[in-house]
C-alpha cells in the first residue's frame, strides 16, 4: 500500500531528478526519475525520463517511457508532442506527423507551442509549405516573441512570396 510518506519521497526523488536534468547530468536525472517511478510513477517523471533518453539519441527508450506516459494519462499532451519529437528527431516523419497532429488536438500543455513548431517542421520536411506556415504562425501566437517559430515562419513565408 502506498502512504504519504512514500508519495513524499518519490516526490522529492523526481524533484532531485530534475535538478539534476537541468544541470546536465542525465545520468544522475535518470538514476533519480527511475527511483521515484518506483516508488510512484507518474507521467510527469515518465516523459522526463524519457527525455533524458532523448539526450543520447536513445530515441526507442523515450518514445517507450511516453507511452508508459500515456497508459497512465491518455490526455497527457506532453507525452504526444515528445513521441512526435523524438519520431521527427530519428527522420520518421510520417510518424511524427501523426504523434504531433495528436498532440496540437491536447488541452493547453506547457511546451505546447513546441508542437506546432515541430508540426511545422515534419510538415516542411514533407513539402507542405502552406501547413507547415500555419502551424509555424500558431507557435507564436501561442508564444509571442518565439524567436525559431518567427523564423521559420518568416523563411518559408518569403519563399512563397
Amino acid at each position: 500500500m502506498l502512504s504519504n510518506q512514500n508519495i513524499k519521497i518519490a516526490n522529492q526523488l523526481y524533484k532531485r531528478a530534475f535538478h539534476w536534468q537541468i544541470k546536465g547530468d542525465f545520468l544522475q536525472a535518470r538514476e533519480n526519475y527511475l527511483a521515484s517511478i518506483e516508488i510512484f510513477p507518474t507521467v510527469e517523471a515518465l516523459v522526463n525520463l524519457g527525455w533524458t533518453y532523448s539526450k543520447e539519441q536513445n530515441f526507442n527508450e523515450a518514445i517507450r517511457q511516453c507511452h508508459k506516459a500515456l497508459v497512465l494519462n491518455q490526455n497527457y499532451g506532453m507525452a504526444y508532442s515528445d513521441i512526435g519529437y523524438y519520431f521527427l528527431k530519428s527522420n520518421k516523419i510520417d510518424e511524427a506527423i501523426v504523434w504531433l497532429e495528436e498532440a496540437v488536438l491536447q488541452n493547453d500543455f506547457v511546451g505546447k507551442f513546441f508542437a506546432f513548431f515541430n508540426l511545422g517542421k515534419a510538415y516542411e520536411q514533407k513539402g507542405l509549405w502552406q501547413k507547415a506556415i500555419m502551424m509555424y504562425k500558431k507557435s507564436i501566437i501561442l508564444k509571442p516573441g518565439f524567436k525559431l517559430g518567427i523564423k521559420k515562419y518568416s523563411i518559408l513565408s518569403s519563399k512563397l512570396n
